[in-house]
């Protein structure tokens, strides 16, 4: 008697659980990226890429991107990663990329969003490789306020988002249970050529990639499922740390190591504009 009231207290806890998980909320106003809890009503994967015609790795990835209702946490149409196909997940995974935002690098940006990852067999999930891409325009680009993935090249990635207390590596574990993360980029402490190349960026995408390198016997198939994904502008970027006879120049000509206390302080692009030096 007392073991089955062990397990029906148990399992009531674990469906006290989701019900609390499957309730939370999260603030998405201010939020830079659009339909960033896949909840538009004519197409939940609008304004997210994940077709790539023109990468032969990826010809059918759109095969393995879809969103769902999750049963187990009783979220409602969320993101899923198919990649329970061995030779999928063990070779190049399953990515989509946000639509591209306009990106200040005089600011600073809060990346946050939910996820979890379930093995095919109950087991350990893929692992995953969420980060930020920094891209300027093409040089054959028309310009635009709408550009395609086509018009932008890629010139920095920032550093992954994780799930554990890992603070590098290509992957992250991500837990069975939802779990909500965040990183604010870019980094403090950042250097002047690390800086130089931010200035560069026009624009700014989210990766979201599933895939397990963990061995070629080993690979933990299964599904990754991300919501709730925002990035929102907190303020004006930490400053930069100078090297003192740096010849490092930025956009307004002036170099870098020319502050009194070795940093740069910034200007942000709706303030005055600075402009190269012929």
């Amino acid at each position: 008697m007392n073991k089955l009231r062990k397990l029906f207290l148990a399992g009531l806890c674990a469906l006290v659980y989701v019900a609390v998980v499957s309730a939370q909320t999260y603030d998405m106003t201010n939020n830079l990226l659009k339909n960033g809890s896949f909840d538009d009503p004519e197409d939940p994967l609008n304004h997210w890429i994940y077709a790539f015609d023109h990468n032969k790795h990826y010809l059918n990835n759109y095969k393995y991107v879809s969103v769902v209702d999750d049963p187990a946490s009783m979220r409602k149409g969320v993101l899923r990663l198919d990649a329970t196909i061995h030779d999928v997940c063990i070779n190049q995974g399953v990515q989509v990329y946000s639509a591209p935002i306009r990106f200040d690098p005089k600011k600073k940006y809060k990346i946050s969003l939910s996820a979890r990852s379930v093995g095919t067999t109950g087991g350990l999930g893929p692992k995953c490789r969420i980060y930020a891409i920094g891209y300027r325009w093409h040089p054959k680009a028309v310009k635009s306020n709408n550009p395609a993935f086509g018009d932008l090249r890629e010139a920095v990635r920032f550093q992954p988002i994780y799930f554990n207390s890992a603070d590098t590596g290509e992957f992250s574990h991500v837990p069975k249970q939802w779990k909500r993360v965040e990183r604010v980029i870019p980094t403090p402490g950042r250097s002047e050529l690390q800086q130089s190349h931010l200035e560069n960026c026009d624009w700014l995408m989210l990766k979201i990639l599933a895939l397990d390198w963990t061995g070629v016997n080993k690979c933990n198939t299964g599904y990754l499922f991300v919501d709730d994904i925002k990035i929102e502008e907190i303020g004006l970027a930490d400053n930069v740390n100078i090297t003192k006879g740096a010849a490092t120049k930025g956009f307004d000509g002036k170099a870098w190591s020319g502050s009194n206390d070795g940093k740069k302080p910034f200007v942000p692009i709706g303030g005055p504009q600075p402009v190269r030096k012929k």
